[in-house]
């Protein structure tokens, strides 16, 4: 006849109490052959205890690795499937999030120029009292700069997402270059000058009557507002944003690029009473001073007289 193990006896009295007497019973004749003399049987109770409380728990054990082994499995296929709706959300459907929007606005004061790095990378120099917003949209792919002012622009290429500037004159769409744009309210003239790389000069709404003009480096575009038209020249470009230099050395240089500069550097507008004075050449160094210090300096070796208007606007006569 079969003799059930022992241990597996005392497992099971767990589920069946009906055993544990049995159990007892067995383990007191255990004992009694292991033991030769015996005055009285003591009392195993407390034995037996801690025989059943070790074999609990090795069961709890068990019971717990077989917990934890499920709370794995069902946690590794729920994070597979969270995985999986991220995939087709981002992937299939694009709009399931919410475009990003990007907004900045940069403002030169009176008297300063202003350095600065827009959000996509392209490097912006601002004339004073001039100022830039910022606007891209990644629902419409497009990078868009409101200009009022003056700024010159190193932009950063990126097909997928084109760069306009718009003035109050035009709009100015980029394809990847550097290029200088005056467009200060109440100007008589929003020019716009390219440096290098092409830019395409573009109505700034429907209503508007302008015919669209590529421009190739060395061109400059010249709008009047009072008439809706422009035209295009053929210009020195570097001149036309030395105004962001902190230092610029002039070499035979004619009188008239020379106010030009002049304008654009603080903002001014000379009105030359005297035409024979654009047949002047000036050779020197101009640094931070202001407009009033230049002026002097350059009437010392050029022949002309300056009064500044009611308007703001400077005369010069011989």
């Amino acid at each position: 006849m079969h003799r059930e193990d022992p241990q597996d006896k005392i497992s099971r009295s767990f589920i069946e109490p009906e055993l544990e007497f049995e159990v007892k019973r067995d383990l007191y004749q255990f004992l009694e052959l292991q033991t030769e003399s015996q005055e009285a049987d003591p009392d195993f109770d407390p034995l037996y205890d801690k025989i059943c409380h070790k074999i609990a728990e090795e069961a709890k054990q068990k019971q717990r690795k077989k917990v934890i082994k499920l709370m794995r499995y069902v946690l590794t296929r729920a994070a597979i499937f969270l995985l999986g709706i991220l995939s087709y959300a981002l992937v299939v459907h694009p709009y399931f999030y919410p475009k990003a929007v990007t907004e900045l606005t940069l403002i030169a004061p009176e008297h300063a120029v202003t350095e600065a790095i827009l959000p996509d990378g392209s490097k912006v120099f601002l004339n004073a009292k001039s100022s830039v917003r910022y606007h891209q949209d990644e629902k419409t792919e497009l990078r868009e700069v409101f200009l009022t002012g003056e700024a010159w622009f190193d932009v950063k290429k990126d097909k997928e997402h084109p760069f306009v500037v718009k003035t109050s004159g035009y709009s100015i769409k980029v394809h990847g270059t550097r290029f200088n744009v005056r467009a200060f309210p109440g100007d008589q003239e929003l020019i716009t000058t390219l440096q290098h790389g092409s830019v395409e000069i573009l109505p700034r709404d429907e209503q508007q009557k302008l015919v669209p003009v590529m421009l190739k480096p060395g061109q400059q575009f010249v709008f009047y507002p009072a008439t809706g038209k422009g035209i295009v020249t053929r210009v020195q470009a570097g001149i036309a944003s030395l105004w962001k230099e902190k230092e610029i050395r002039f070499e035979n240089k004619n009188f008239k690029d020379l106010l030009d500069m002049l304008e654009g550097r603080y903002n001014v507008r000379f009105v030359v009473k005297d035409q024979e004075l654009f047949n002047y050449h000036y050779d020197g160094t101009i640094r931070d001073e202001n407009l009033s210090t230049v002026l002097d300096i350059l009437n010392q070796t050029l022949p002309f007289h300056y009064q500044r208007l009611a308007d703001g606007s400077i005369q010069i006569e011989k």
